[in-house]
């Protein structure tokens, strides 16, 4: 009697160890993901205290939504936060406009709905950005989504997001959405438009489209930015001819851009105590060479259809020469990580997974936080302190440097 032959394992099988790997990273993944969102809505002792958490540019984002509602001047005196603080509105007549159904909900509630829409849209990029990258189902898109968010968690621009109740989060989804998929349900260009009508630094956006050719889309985009301010003077009329002749220009609004959280190259050179004139001069000296790295890098990428790599060093090129960037400006860190992970799980080069490894450092124990208690201005500060306290100018120029130089190759998005 011959005995059956044992039984083998399919050569398409997984191996027996990455089940109990895949159930642990999943278990892990729902823990921090609980976790975090607790943290930021919430409270999680001994991190934070539970209770109320209190978000101060969420506060004059309703003042601003009040005043309009009101139709009190929108760029007058103010009524201070709810902590003391006076506080401007620096955002066009637009953006007020979105705003104003915040102003009608109690402050705890908006801080609620502000926070959970940021962390829903987080989700919504994390996704977005990997499925950019590879080829994944719904339910694996899930997961790693939920991961990559729960990881974001960490990031001092994201978790300072949250804590000022802003809406950096919210206008980065939307570029992403309007953006990286290969389709969209409305014209390419509108929600860039939408975004920049009401923060304006998003038209920096253009650029993308322009060098992708895709020059309705560009079109689109102006056009879409000019219906939405129109919709500002029809809310405002007089508060939209101050803000478009007076207060767009009156760089004092947005405060000192010495201060340390100021993360371009005009806060880094203002800490270095540079003067205006001269301080101008090297910043647009700066900011051409920026540019044309920046193009450099976007050209590259895009004729490797790698959309996901000239979107990030676009949205570099803007935070490095805006005048004014702060640390909670640099969420496009999410998606330029995610590109960096991919690039080591694909072995595609050394240089995006170092930087990856860098950046998490960097922007998870921020230098000018830890520095800067007692001396906020970022003036006379040692030269090693000066360049510590740009840690986040430095990275994206290294970020662009790789971009511009790595070999690039076909992304998965356009196969």
């Amino acid at each position: 009697m011959r005995s059956s032959p044992a039984p083998t394992a399919d050569v398409g099988d997984p191996p027996r160890w990455r089940r109990p790997l895949v159930v642990a990273a999943k278990v892990l993944t729902v823990v921090a993901l609980l976790a975090g969102i607790a943290f930021n809505l919430i409270g999680l002792p001994p991190l934070r205290e539970w209770g109320e958490i209190y978000r101060l540019d969420l506060d004059v984002y309703r003042i601003g939504g009040r005043a309009l509602l009101d139709g009190v001047d929108l760029y007058g005196v103010l009524p201070a936060t709810s902590v003391d603080i006076p506080l401007p509105f620096t955002y066009p007549p637009m953006a007020a406009l979105a705003f104003a159904p915040m102003a009608v909900l109690p402050l705890t509630v908006a801080s609620t709905v502000m926070t959970l829409m940021t962390m829903v849209l987080l989700a919504v990029t994390v996704a977005v950005t990997v499925r950019s990258l590879v080829t994944l189902g719904p339910a694996d898109t899930a997961w790693v989504a939920a991961a990559g968010t729960a990881a974001a968690f960490a990031l001092e621009p994201v978790w300072s997001t949250f804590d000022y109740g802003q809406i950096n989060v919210v206008l980065m989804c939307l570029v992403v959405l309007d953006v990286l998929p290969r389709r969209t349900l409305w014209p390419r260009g509108l929600l860039v438009g939408f975004v920049t009508a009401i923060k304006l630094t998003p038209a920096v956006f253009v650029l993308y489209f322009l060098l992708a050719r895709r020059f309705r889309a560009a079109a689109t985009v102006v056009v879409s930015f000019l219906a939405f301010t129109a919709l500002g003077f029809v809310a405002t009329p007089d508060g939209s001819v101050r803000y478009w002749t007076d207060v767009l220009v009156d760089s004092d609004r947005i405060g000192h851009p010495g201060y340390v959280a100021n993360q371009s190259l005009t806060g880094m050179l203002a800490r270095l105590g540079l003067d205006d004139g001269p301080r101008t001069l090297v910043w647009i000296a700066c900011s051409a060479v920026v540019g044309i790295v920046a193009v450099v890098a976007m050209h590259r990428a895009l004729a490797a259809h790698d959309r996901l790599t000239a979107l990030c060093v676009n949205a570099v090129l803007g935070l490095l020469v805006s005048p004014v960037s702060w640390s909670h400006h640099w969420v496009w860190s999410v998606p330029i990580l995610l590109l960096c992970i991919h690039s080591g799980l694909t072995r595609r080069s050394v240089a995006l997974p170092a930087l990856g490894v860098v950046g998490a450092l960097v922007l998870h124990y921020p230098a000018h936080w830890r520095l800067g208690p007692g001396r906020w201005d970022g003036l006379s500060w040692p030269l090693w302190d000066q360049i510590q306290a740009s840690s986040y100018v430095w990275w994206g120029v290294a970020f662009l440097v790789v971009a511009a130089v790595l070999p690039r190759r076909e992304t998965i998005a356009e196969r």
